[in-house]
């Protein structure tokens, strides 16, 4: 796979002003759905699972799928569980959820969740929930976007969301030994 148009696709999405929303219609960016859609991971599962991230992370959540569905591993099922969420489809995300068990990016998302929350009231639910335990939830993460009316919790799954593709994004780039 070519790195350079790796690194360009990321480029992009990192441009976006605002993180996606919980639930696209259509991807963010047409234009860099088809970049993304040209890149060449022949057979590579890692590779593959890097152009999938690239199109959750563009809100392309049928093309995401498309290559998801082949990965079946538990990292393949995380970003599987995502883009369910997505739809929103939420009892196949947890399905999904549960294959992933515990991953190595559950007590990142933790930390940068809390500090997300950093300047919210120690009443705010999010903020006593997570502090409440040791790890990541994404079972909780599931039930918190199909419950969120106002504003503020909305803004703050988004912006959580977009450390959860990002982190997987980066994951799968560094199993695919591709750089950043």
């Amino acid at each position: 796979m070519d790195a350079a148009a790796v690194r360009k696709c990321v480029s992009k999405l990192l441009s976006r002003q605002e993180p996606g929303l919980l639930v696209p219609k259509v991807p963010w960016s047409p234009e860099l759905q088809k970049e993304i859609r040209k890149l060449d991971a022949g057979t590579d599962p890692n590779a593959l699972a890097v152009i999938s991230g690239l199109l959750l992370w563009n809100d392309d959540l049928d093309g995401c799928h498309t290559i998801a569905q082949d990965l079946d591993d538990a990292h393949g099922a995380y970003l599987h569980g995502v883009l369910h969420r997505r739809e929103p489809d939420y009892g196949n995300a947890a399905y999904w959820f549960r294959k992933v068990g515990a991953h190595a990016l559950f007590p990142h998302l933790r930390v940068a969740s809390l500090e997300l929350l950093a300047e919210a009231p120690a009443s705010d639910p999010y903020k006593k929930a997570i502090e409440g335990t040791s790890d990541w939830d994404p079972f909780r993460m599931i039930d918190w976007c199909g419950a969120a009316t106002e504003e503020r919790e909305v803004a703050f799954l988004r912006a959580m969301q977009a450390v959860e593709i990002q982190g997987l994004t980066y994951y799968w780039l560094d199993r695919a030994k591709l750089a950043r």
